[in-house]
C-alpha cells in the first residue's frame, strides 16, 4: 500500500513526538512548510517537503540535500495543502494521513477539513484511497458509500456529520445502534455516539465526515 503522512504547521509537543513517529511506518512523509517543525523535533529527514515556505525561516541543510522539494509562490491560488494532496494522489496514494497538531485558527481547520473531499472528487473507482485528518486526540475521515471498522475501542465517541443532503447509517456495537437510519445535512442525530464494545462499525450510504475521538484512558 503506498501510504502518505502530511505534517501540517502547528506545535508538536515532545511528549507527543513519539505517537507521532509511529504514523510514519511505511510510509513517505511530507512537510507542508512549517510542518518541517515536526521533523527538526523528531531528527528525521522528510521524504517530501511542498508549499511556499512562508511559515518557516529557514530548512536544514540536510532537509534540502535529502528531501524533494516543491516550492511555490506564496500568490498561488491553493492553499499548501491542496497541493500536497493533488501531489499524493498524483502518485496514486491508497492512504493518506494529514497530521494537524492543533485547532488553531478556526478558518484554516474547517478549510483542511473540506478539502478532504477533494481526494473523494479526485479518485476513479481503481483508487478510492483511505484519508484523514489525526491527531493524538482524535481522527476525522471522510467516508463516501462505504464502512469504517474499529478495534479495542470500548470508550471511544463517534459523529457521524452528513455532507450529502441525506445519508443512510447504520451503527453496530455502539450505545446508540442504528440501521440504513436517514439523516439529513444540518441535522445532530448522528453526533456522539459512544463505543460500547471492542469492536465497532459504521457504514455510510452517501458522503459523511466521521469524528472519532479517543478515549483518554488509551
Amino acid at each position: 500500500m503506498k501510504r502518505f503522512v502530511i505534517f501540517l504547521p502547528g506545535p508538536y509537543r515532545r511528549t507527543r513526538i513519539g505517537y507521532f513517529k509511529k504514523l510514519c511506518r511505511s510510509a513517505r512523509t511530507v512537510a507542508v512548510d512549517g510542518g518541517c517543525r515536526f521533523f527538526m523535533a523528531a531528527d528525521f529527514v522528510p521524504d517530501i517537503i511542498i508549499g511556499d515556505l512562508d511559515s518557516i525561516r529557514s530548512i536544514p541543510r540536510r532537509f534540502k540535500a535529502q528531501s524533494l522539494l516543491l516550492t511555490h509562490s506564496p500568490d498561488k491560488d491553493k492553499s499548501d495543502l491542496h497541493l500536497a494532496l493533488e501531489y499524493a494522489m498524483g502518485e496514486k496514494a491508497r492512504a493518506v494521513d494529514i497530521v494537524s497538531p492543533v485547532i488553531d485558527e478556526v478558518d484554516h481547520f474547517l478549510g483542511n477539513v473540506m478539502l478532504l473531499e477533494l481526494i473523494d472528487r479526485m479518485a476513479t473507482s481503481a483508487v478510492m484511497p483511505k484519508v484523514r485528518i489525526v491527531a493524538p486526540d482524535y481522527e476525522i475521515l471522510w467516508v463516501h458509500d462505504s464502512s469504517r471498522s474499529f478495534s479495542d475501542c470500548a470508550g471511544d465517541r463517534l459523529s457521524v456529520i452528513p455532507m450529502s443532503a441525506a445519508i443512510k447509517l447504520t451503527c453496530r456495537g455502539t450505545e446508540y445502534p442504528a440501521e440504513r437510519i436517514r439523516i439529513g445535512r444540518g441535522h445532530s442525530r448522528g453526533l456522539r455516539n459512544r463505543i460500547i464494545r471492542g469492536r465497532a462499525s459504521v457504514t455510510i450510504e452517501g458522503k459523511a465526515l466521521l469524528v472519532h475521538y479517543f478515549s483518554p484512558l488509551k
